[in-house]
């Protein structure tokens, strides 16, 4: 059984009290990015610690997608399959294939990026990412902040915002019109208008997480097809409702890093949480990465609405 923390009614509505984290995947060090992918049916995610991406299957279970990952936290993909990643060691966003990685961002103003960690890419085809600095890297620094990008097809790079102490997990509103970014070290969400692909107007603080709740911290975050937002915090998993108040908190045995939404309709949660990666039954639908079967013509991202 669950165990859940409920702050509003809704919350009966997102997770059942009948439902059960089941583990998909186990023996892990730091799992992080998982990512869904709707055409192939299977789960990426990333192992931080062994430098790592997995791809998991209902059929196939757990197998090595990459080695040699560039240290790959947050994964994304484009509609032809192709994978999205932000990699903390390489100082990069790429394309991660099997085998080597071609870059789309890896420099701002000619000095190398700080430790991509997150990134989403919209409808339109542009990236967006987080780029905070990783003292675990224990590398070079060149950019003397902390910043929030926009990658144009074209792979120009634009800076959104450089005012977080720590940028980490990154996501959009349904319809795309807000971005929320949240921050580790100051445990919040903040919220972004979208002015066009390439600016963003910061209105202010979304959501701040209760640390009294118990260890953990804003990391991942995603959204569903109704605009709650859910983010990894203080004990689990939250989920704030479109006002940026709190519904639900999913208490998880692990420390989670990272989830996505996927499955049948979408109404998978996959939990990237330090040794294992689980699942559990969700009743509103996410948002993920739309695939569309052989299409190589673009870096195209769509968003599911259901």
């Amino acid at each position: 059984m669950i165990d859940v923390i409920k702050f509003q009614d809704k919350a009966d509505q997102i997770f059942s009290a009948s439902s059960s984290l089941e583990t998909i995947a186990s023996g892990y060090h730091f799992t992080e990015g998982p990512v869904w992918d709707s055409v192939e049916k299977c789960l990426y995610f990333t192992n931080f610690q062994d430098n790592t991406i997995y791809k998991w299957s209902k059929e196939e279970g757990c197998v090595l997608f990459r080695r040699e990952s560039g240290r790959a936290v947050g994964l994304s993909l484009f509609s032809d399959g192709r994978v999205v990643s932000a990699e903390t060691k390489s100082h990069a966003v790429t394309i991660a294939g099997p085998e080597k990685s071609q870059i789309l961002a890896g420099s701002y103003e000619g000095k190398i990026l700080n430790s991509p960690n997150d990134v989403v890419v919209s409808s339109t085809g542009w990236l967006y990412f987080t780029d905070p600095y990783s003292v675990a890297m224990n590398d070079i620094r060149e950019l003397d902040f902390n910043g929030v990008y926009a990658v144009s097809p074209e792979k120009e790079i634009f800076l959104l915002d450089d005012r977080m102490e720590r940028p980490n997990g990154i996501a959009f509103s349904p319809d795309e019109t807000i971005l929320y970014v949240n921050d580790t070290n100051r445990q919040l969400i903040q919220a972004y208008q979208m002015r066009d692909k390439k600016e963003a107007s910061l209105t202010g603080v979304f959501a701040r997480l209760d640390v009294s709740y118990g260890p953990g911290a804003a990391d991942g975050m995603k959204v569903d097809v109704e605009g709650n937002v859910y983010v990894t915090g203080p004990a689990g998993i939250w989920v704030v409702d479109k006002n940026g108040d709190p519904v639900a908190i999913l208490k998880s045995p692990e420390f989670v890093g990272n989830f996505c939404f996927g499955g049948e309709n979408n109404q998978t949660l996959f939990i990237t949480a330090s040794t294992s990666v689980y699942r559990v039954p969700v009743g509103i639908p996410g948002i993920i990465p739309v695939r569309r079967q052989n299409n190589r013509k673009g870096s195209i991202y769509r968003r599911a609405v259901i």
